[in-house]
């Protein structure tokens, strides 16, 4: 596995060529200091000569990492904060808001040694056409003041994600979103043994019965604890293989066992899915795999949302909606609404959970209307942004991201496999659950986490050289600097 970026790799063999591998050395290890490199180490003695520049690398990337925790916390807070059965309810309280305020802040401190005009932008351009969408959604919305309110936190959050991946790279947001959500699972563990009521879904809840006894840790919802377990196993499965063995595999299991508990059936179903596609990613051609993983991503993602829109088919209980999560009867109803306003939807968020008249109570019946989320991210956008705004979430966020790195020769084998995995957890989970731009929720964050690090992996391979791909945008602020003090042969500058 690359320990720091390709560029930088090719810059340490040039320059002990040249007859400069000493200071040449120091510069590489630089480069390829993500900032949070202790994490992988994990106490292992490794006394070097170049150890007060890391520490000057790691002090310069320390407000970028500060700004990646407090925004990864505040996403896994959410549901919990909000205090709403699916965690997707509400608007949030006055502590989260100040929190998203405060992070915004430290990340616009964070990334403007490194910022420029193009840089601060951070989207890519079909996120633009997509996020453009949904704000002009507002203006048709049936409750333009929520609407307002939560397109303007979604817009928020993916800002703050991609301009901390444009301006951390690639290594850093990986290493700390590993590690966070390991420390998730591992508090959630300590929940669930202090604090049941917290920590399990119990019978005395309102709530399904099919979720009495299932795990959820502090994350509010068992199909979240579910989706953070599912992505912890794909981040310490690919790409990973600096990290000590003993490690990885501890972290796979706690993980495992606690997706097990958690009963998430989704999140099961699509880290095998996304594990699949993964691997297909690190071991088979450039030419097969631009086939094998869309079709593999497909036939999958139909199976899945047939499997669970007819289910309850074939349920002993299908009277009994409470027993069963209803997803046919939910769709039913969210398609018959899409069906008579196929164009603009009822605006942005204005479906589920709003002031006025939710079209809920028209188009559903019984158990129908008193949920919040209609269980997959696709049809709950179909109904608010209508087919265009859809279309144009599902090209930048799936279709673009996904083709840029199996069409790229550039990209690692360990980092395309790491982030198409993500990417394809993420596009299959929407099938069945809620989190395609749905604010901060926490798939919906680690999908935009993996569309910027899938942009960040593949926005040179048209404009540079290979063998100029540089590092992060941090570590050629660095390497300038170093130039005025010490005689240094660099590659790409």
């Amino acid at each position: 596995m690359l320990s720091g970026p390709d560029g930088a790799n090719r810059s340490e063999r040039a320059n002990r060529s040249s007859g400069m591998g000493g200071t040449a050395k120091a510069l590489s290890k630089a480069d390829a200091y993500s900032g949070s490199d202790w994490l992988a180490k994990l106490g292992k003695g490794n006394a070097d000569d170049d150890a007060p520049m890391l520490r000057s690398v790691g002090d310069r990337l320390m407000p970028l990492r500060i700004a990646i925790i407090a925004l990864i916390s505040l996403v896994m807070l959410g549901p919990i904060m909000t205090n709403v059965e699916g965690g997707n309810g509400g608007d949030g309280s006055a502590i989260r808001q100040i929190g998203y305020l405060a992070i915004l802040a430290g990340t616009i401190f964070a990334i403007r040694p490194s910022a420029s005009p193009k840089s601060l932008v951070a989207f890519t351009w079909p996120m633009l056409l997509a996020l453009a969408w949904c704000w002009i959604s507002v203006s048709w919305a049936l409750d333009p003041g929520t609407a307002f309110r939560r397109v303007f936190l979604t817009t928020l959050v993916a800002w703050m994600v991609f301009s901390l991946v444009r301006h951390g790279g690639y290594q850093l947001n990986v290493d700390l979103l590993r590690y966070s959500l390991l420390a998730a699972i591992l508090i959630s563990y300590l929940v669930v043994v202090l604090d049941p009521m917290v920590g399990i879904h119990l019978a005395g809840e309102e709530q399904a019965m099919a979720l009495i006894g299932n795990w959820r840790g502090f994350l509010g919802h068992k199909n979240f604890a579910g989706a953070v377990c599912a992505l912890c196993i794909i981040m310490f499965l690919f790409d990973a293989k600096r990290i000590r063995p003993t490690i990885r595999i501890f972290a796979i299991l706690v993980a495992g066992y606690f997706l097990f508990r958690s009963q998430s059936k989704t999140s099961g179903g699509m880290v095998v899915l996304a594990s699949v596609g993964g691997i297909v990613f690190e071991t088979v051609s450039i030419r097969l795999r631009r086939y094998i993983i869309p079709i593999l991503m497909i036939v999958g993602s139909v199976f899945w949302f047939l499997t669970s829109a007819y289910a309850d088919m074939v349920q002993s209980n299908f009277l009994q909606p409470k027993a069963f999560t209803g997803r046919g009867q939910i769709w039913g109803a969210l398609l018959n609404y899409a069906g008579d306003h196929p164009l603009l939807g009822a605006g942005f968020g204005s479906f589920w959970n709003i002031e006025g008249s939710s079209p809920v109570f028209e188009y559903g019946h019984g158990y129908v209307t008193k949920i919040t989320v209609g269980h997959s991210g696709y049809i709950d956008q179909l109904v608010t942004v209508g087919i265009p705004g859809v279309l144009l979430m599902v090209f930048a966020m799936a279709v673009w991201p996904l083709g840029r790195l199996l069409a790229s020769a550039d990209v690692a084998k360990g980092r395309g496999a790491l982030i198409s995995a993500m990417l394809m957890f993420c596009i299959g989970h929407n099938i069945t659950e809620s989190g395609l731009f749905e604010r901060d929720g926490i798939v919906s964050t680690i999908f935009f986490f993996a569309v910027a690090l899938a942009h960040y992996c593949t926005m040179d391979d048209k404009r540079t050289a290979p063998v100029k791909q540089a590092g992060d945008d941090v570590m050629r602020e660095l390497r300038r600097r170093k130039r005025k003090h010490r005689p240094v042969l660099t590659a790409g500058e």
